[in-house]
């Protein structure tokens, strides 16, 4: 099932109700630039409900499989993100200090929010930030130096080795 792009957050979290479902990557254009593509649905649920304070709250999780570039070999690499998340939401930027430690602040100035934008915020900060095939995957791996090769001693072309001498004497 699809879930909807504008959504009243105020109203779901009132009626503590759960979106569950799928956004289409034609709904994700700021992930879709960051990444070669994505494979197939970002899935999503979301958990809206009033907390302790009677504050309105979202939590929930996003999965999504994007293909990026693989540092070591520049071939194209599949990876999983999962990201978690809970907001608080508020009205205008002067509640951001009412918002309570363990959520971060939604800002929803209108009656709607977009939905999709706040999934697609939490991936793009799950993204990883250097993307590698698993070691023995990677077309790259032949210059990756072994552990045990002729650098087991202390490296001598280091430019404070010469410091290093100075502190001796």
């Amino acid at each position: 099932m699809a879930l909807p792009t504008y959504i009243d957050p105020r109203k779901l979290a009132l009626q503590g109700y759960l979106l569950e479902g799928d956004v289409a990557s034609e709904s994700l254009p700021r992930l879709t630039s960051a990444v070669e593509a994505i494979s197939g649905c970002l899935r999503a649920a979301v958990q809206f409900e009033l907390d302790e304070s009677r504050a309105k709250i979202a939590h929930g999780c996003v999965d999504v499989t994007v293909h990026v570039i693989c540092q070591r070999c520049l071939d194209i690499v599949s990876v999983d993100v999962h990201a978690e998340f809970a907001v608080q939401v508020i009205w205008s930027e002067e509640h951001e200090n009412r918002v309570a430690k363990n959520y971060e602040p939604w800002l929803v100035v209108d009656k709607m929010a977009n939905l999709s934008e706040l999934l697609e915020d939490e991936i793009l900060l799950e993204l990883p930030l250097v993307n590698y095939h698993a070691e023995g995957a990677c077309t790259g791996d032949a210059f990756i130096e072994d552990a045990g090769s002729e650098n087991d001693g202390p490296v001598s072309d280091s430019p404070f080795s010469i410091l290093a001498q100075l502190k001796r004497k």
